[in-house]
Order: structure tokens, then C-alpha cells, then sequence
């Protein structure tokens, strides 16, 4: 028999508390009486609770127009509102396979410091250790911005359960850190609320808190992100849906060729991740140029093992059959994929993010696979662009994380 949830009293005022954080985060500056509009709710629900907020610092009420300016409405000018972006500082870091960052920000999401480290060890105490060392030097450095610290926001690659802080799967590589209670770690160490997240839903976290005018009104969507993986996760009514396991939005396990029965060891034969992910694409041209085909890969990097994604886009741009060959291919599974996506959650939104998409090509070259194959009625709508996210997006994400858990939902 299914489960009934109700909801009390106190969960209530707890969700329309969220609910006006996040207008406020969206469409801020804004009047009381505009909030209770778009939520449904009384005046005296809104007033109540942004009274409160400001009572606590994280809201404040602008000064009025200067004589001569327009009004937003007819008679008494209302009383805009908007968060204090100064009530706290926020630290998100990324332990990324190829690099560790970190930045410091306001509430709003402005970077007011950043930095890089050293890549995390694959051994889990090793890392720990490191991490510990990253976080005493970033606190040292930055004493006047880590005085009110809201959290620390921590953004890995790999499936992760960011109720427990645990990184769940890391693919084959960082084994060790799988299972290990790494942010009530970091939390005992810290002394501060700590937030574990895989990197691709932190990112798209920062999209809802930090980026709103990308969504155009939107309260749902997906991010498509290709890099060394491919994942996609969706968020729903602003919330990241994770499913029962965390889980959800790893579709870089789809199997698109089953007809392939081989793979390249860090994915499984004829899924997306092994025909569309960075390393797949670098490694066709790789065994291309091993193979002595002709292509400007031979004249842009002439040893086959030092081969990158920036050889590829380079390459690419200057029009080589080969490579632009291999990089459209690798697009058209993705649009394949998404296509299926499309037909199963029906987002009317989707971003396409990761170095690949710096060429334009590659964002034309899904985006007609998907619109080719999708199935939708005339009038229905899709938005497919691409979004560029900075190289500290992971760590934007991360601290984008913790404000939705720690200050959005105060969990």
C-alpha cells in the first residue's frame, strides 16, 4: 500500500519559506505583494516570513526610487526586497580527476576569491590528508572572508549520495574513496556544515541559485554535461532529482551500440560514455593517428600518447575529415541519447555544457539529432543551448550545493 505523507503545521511554513528563498534567488528585486503573487499566497504569509528573514540578516528592504524614476506600479511605490549577499561566505571546492579548485563566494554567487591545487591523491587517506591541508591554507589566507562561513560544498565526479557525504561509485578509479564518511570528516574537522555532491548536479545547482536569467522562467530542466563522463542530471521544481540511490542522471551508462561487445575498460561496450566522453573521442583520433591516417593531428601533437581534447577542437575548427568525422559521430549518439530523455521526462529545457561545446558545431550537431528523432507534438516546446560555465564551475556548484541544503531548506 502506498505511503501517505501529510504535512503539519510546521513542515508547511518550512516549504513556503523555501518557496519564497527561492523567489528571491530567481526574480529578486521584488515587492512583498509580487512573492504572494506568484506563490499563491496571503499578504500576511509573505510579510510574516520576511520579516523574519530580515529579523535574521538575510534579507534586506531597498531604498526607495529617486524622485523622477517610474514606478513598478500605480500609487504607493512598493517596498522592494532582496537577499543580503554579504550575510555569509560560502567555500566550494572541486576534486576534479585532472585538477583541484576552489573558490570563496558571496550568497549570490560572486566569486570573491579563487585558487588551484594539486590533484587529489587516489588513495582515500592520502586525500584526506591533503584536503585538510587545502582547507587550514584557504582559511589562513583568506582569514577575512572565512570569518561567517555558511559551509563548505565539496563537488566529485562519480555517483554520490549528498545526504550521507559519501561518494558512492567513482567508475575505476579513487576506489578507495568510495564508502568513506568524507563530509563528516571534513565537518568534525572544520567545525562547519559540509556538503558532498556529484559535480555535474552541483553545476546545475548553480544554474538555478546563481544563473536564473539562463532559464527564462523555467523551473525544470536538464544539463547535459560531456567531459571524461557524460552525465545529465534534471532538476525538477528547482529541486536536483537523485532517485532512490543518487544515481539518477548517469546516462553515460546508456547502451547505444549493444552490438559492440568490447570496450575501452572504463565503460561499458557501446554505451554513450565509451562512444561520446572526451577520452573516447581523444582515443579514436589517437589509434587514427597510430594507424598512420592522414590528418592535421600529425602536425598539432606528433606524438599519439600526448594527444588532448584541445588537439581535437583545434583540428576540428580547421575543417580536418577525420577528426570532424569522429567528434560529429560522437555528437549524434548524444542527441540519441537526449532524444530518448526527451520522450521519457519531456524537459522543456536542456543545457549542453563541457569543453567539447566550445565548438559551435558540436551544440548544432546534437541539437538536430535530438529535434530529428524526438518525439513531440507541434506546439510543444524545447530549448536546447549551450551554457558556459566557467573552468571553476564545479566549485561555483559546490557552493551552490551547500546554500540550497544549508540555507535554502536549513537542513
Amino acid at each position: 500500500m502506498p505511503k501517505t505523507i501529510g504535512a503539519n503545521s510546521a513542515v508547511i511554513k518550512q516549504r513556503n519559506m523555501e518557496a519564497v528563498k527561492m523567489i528571491l534567488y530567481q526574480q529578486a528585486p521584488v515587492s512583498r505583494a509580487e512573492i504572494a503573487a506568484k506563490l499563491g499566497l496571503t499578504p500576511p504569509t509573505i510579510t510574516n516570513i520576511t520579516a523574519e528573514l530580515i529579523s535574521q540578516g538575510f534579507v534586506e528592504e531597498l531604498k526607495e526610487e529617486e524622485p523622477g524614476e517610474p514606478s513598478r506600479s500605480a500609487g504607493r511605490k512598493p517596498v522592494m526586497i532582496d537577499l543580503k549577499r554579504d550575510c555569509y561566505t560560502v567555500l566550494g571546492i572541486s576534486l576534479g580527476r585532472d585538477r583541484t579548485c576552489y573558490v570563496l563566494c558571496d550568497m549570490r554567487g560572486e566569486v570573491l576569491a579563487r585558487g588551484d591545487y594539486e590533484v587529489m591523491h587516489d588513495e582515500y587517506a592520502v586525500m584526506l590528508h591533503q584536503l585538510q591541508g587545502i582547507l587550514t591554507l584557504i582559511r589562513q589566507e583568506h582569514a577575512d572572508l572565512c570569518g561567517n562561513l555558511l559551509g563548505i560544498g565539496i563537488a566529485i565526479p562519480g555517483i554520490v549520495n549528498a545526504h550521507k557525504g559519501q561518494v558512492k561509485n567513482h567508475g575505476n578509479e579513487r576506489l578507495s574513496w568510495c564508502n568513506q564518511p568524507l563530509g563528516e570528516e571534513i565537518s568534525r574537522f572544520t567545525g562547519l556544515p559540509v556538503r558532498v555532491e556529484n559535480n555535474v548536479k552541483a553545476r546545475s545547482n548553480a544554474i538555478s541559485l546563481f544563473w536564473p536569467e539562463q532559464l527564462e522562467g523555467e523551473t525544470s530542466f536538464a544539463l547535459c554535461y560531456v567531459s571524461f563522463g557524460i552525465a545529465c542530471p534534471f532538476v525538477l521544481g528547482n529541486q536536483v532529482f537523485r532517485g532512490e540511490d543518487a544515481a539518477a542522471g548517469e546516462i553515460g551508462k546508456m547502451i547505444l551500440r549493444p552490438d559492440l561487445k568490447e570496450g575501452p575498460g572504463y565503460a561499458p561496450p557501446g554505451s554513450l560514455e565509451a562512444l561520446s566522453s572526451t577520452r573516447a573521442m581523444v582515443d579514436q583520433c589517437r589509434e587514427a593517428v597510430r594507424s598512420g591516417k592522414e590528418t592535421l593531428l600529425n602536425t598539432l601533437c606528433p606524438d599519439p600518447e600526448a594527444l588532448q581534447l584541445s588537439h581535437l577542437l583545434e583540428a576540428q575548427r580547421q575543417g580536418d575529415a577525420l577528426v570532424c568525422g569522429i567528434m560529429e559521430q560522437a555528437m549524434i549518439y548524444v542527441g540519441y541519447a537526449l532524444a530518448n530523455i526527451v520522450d521519457i521526462i519531456n524537459p522543456h529545457l536542456i543545457f549542453l555544457s563541457g569543453p567539447v561545446f566550445v565548438n559551435r558545431e558540436n551544440v548544432r550537431t546534437v541539437e538536430d539529432t535530438v529535434r530529428q528523432y524526438v518525439f513531440l507534438g507541434e506546439d510543444d516546446i524545447l530549448r536546447i543551448q549551450a551554457v558556459d560555465m566557467s573552468e571553476y564551475a564545479g566549485a561555483i556548484g559546490a557552493a551552490a550545493g551547500c546554500i540550497e541544503k544549508y540555507f535554502i531548506r536549513r537542513q
